[in-house]
């Protein structure tokens, strides 16, 4: 059969469409920044059987995708189709996997429940596969001594709920979705505890809609779902050029905790955190300043700035510009985007003011910083 000049790339994601679309954006990015002739065909759920024909018949040249096991994905090799793993569902040990850091995930969730003096440590888990096996062991190992109590969804919430009730308080609860958190909330609320001050609850996959649902904004996990799939190109295109021998030792990516009403008590910790996620929202915005956030948040400017010191040790103009210049260093590395378009990305809508703020924070002009770091 003739081929394409293009080469045939299956991404292959049994996940929701929201993170299948942030990881798709990402492989796509890199295709653009690297030049490569790559047509991406984007498959979900039950993808298996498509994957293997089109192996097959020769049609295949790549697949990034969430694979189950080593031998699901020999018959990939047996056809020399070059693989990347994404997530860990169980442990890949074959091709090469670009995930979320599952163990470092599991250890900052006990850290920021213990910031929040939590007494009391719960791991909430909907199932046993490799990823939470791994964030229930770096829950724990950042908890060192202390006991943590594991539940499993299955019993009745009530019926969970109950075991919690001997703890002292408050109680730390990590949980393994953010639907899980949003129905212990419920439960929770039902049966009389305050949450954010009795129970903190921990979600893992920052779902706006769960917090809707929930009355109430569930800390979670910011995944990096873009910057997986960024790399994930980037480790298909190495076990492509070295003929499928790739080293396949994992890429795991840190993720990022949004802390919101759920494990933060009311005070100083969440208004800085409330202020925190505001602005990461509205990065955008030219006219977002100190005094506006402050009036936003129903706040006097000398409350938050006592709220920004205690929590972050820095000034509330400090960390609006940190966040500009750390937003503006990943989009210059990891997208094709225009140098104005970044800016205005940041909040810098007249691209000279964005080069000259951009020069003055980091030394380079934000052409030559994407320059150095491309080589």
């Amino acid at each position: 059969m003739p081929r394409h000049s293009e080469k045939l790339i299956a991404v292959a994601l049994d996940l929701n469409f929201r993170y299948a679309a942030e990881i798709f954006q990402g492989v796509s990015d890199y295709i653009a920044k690297a030049r490569l002739d790559w047509r991406l065909l984007p498959l979900s759920f039950g993808f298996e059987g498509s994957i293997m024909d089109l192996a097959a018949s020769g049609q295949l040249d790549g697949v990034i995708g969430s694979f189950i096991s080593d031998r699901w994905i020999a018959g990939l090799r047996q056809h020399r189709i070059a693989a990347v793993n994404l997530f860990q569902l169980s442990r890949i040990c074959s091709i090469p996997s670009v995930c979320i850091d599952d163990f470092e995930m599991g250890r900052q969730a006990a850290l920021h429940l213990s910031e929040q003096t939590a007494c009391s440590f719960v791991f909430y888990s909907a199932d046993n596969i490799y990823s939470t096996q791994l964030r229930r062991e770096g829950f724990q190992h950042a908890l060192s001594t202390k006991t943590i109590l594991s539940l499993r969804s299955g019993p009745p919430l009530s019926h969970n709920l109950a075991q919690l009730h001997a703890l002292p308080r408050p109680v730390g609860v990590f949980c393994s979705s953010d639907r899980m958190a949003r129905e212990l909330i419920h439960e929770a609320r039902r049966q009389g505890w305050r949450i954010g001050q009795d129970l903190l609850v921990l979600g893992s996959d920052n779902d706006p809609s769960e917090s809707i649902f929930a009355e109430i904004g569930i800390s979670s996990f910011q995944l990096p779902t873009h910057a997986i799939g960024y790399r994930a190109a980037q480790r298909l295109r190495q076990a492509q050029a070295e003929a499928c021998q790739s080293d396949p030792l994992c890429d795991a990516i840190a993720s990022r905790i949004i802390a919101r009403e759920s494990t933060l008590a009311p005070g100083r910790a969440r208004l800085a955190q409330t202020a925190i996620h505001y602005i990461e929202e509205r990065l955008s915005d030219s006219k977002l300043d100190v005094g506006q956030l402050a009036r936003t948040l129903g706040a006097s400017r000398r409350s938050l700035e006592l709220a920004f010191q205690k929590q972050f040790r820095t000034s509330p103009y400090r960390k609006l510009s940190d966040l500009r210049l750390n937003k503006a260093g990943e989009l210059l590395t990891s997208t094709t985007l225009s140098i104005e378009a970044v800016g205005q990305h940041c909040g810098y809508p007249e691209p000279h003011h964005f080069s000259a703020w951009f020069k003055k924070q980091t030394g380079h002009a934000p052409k030559f910083y994407r320059a150095a770091h491309s080589k």
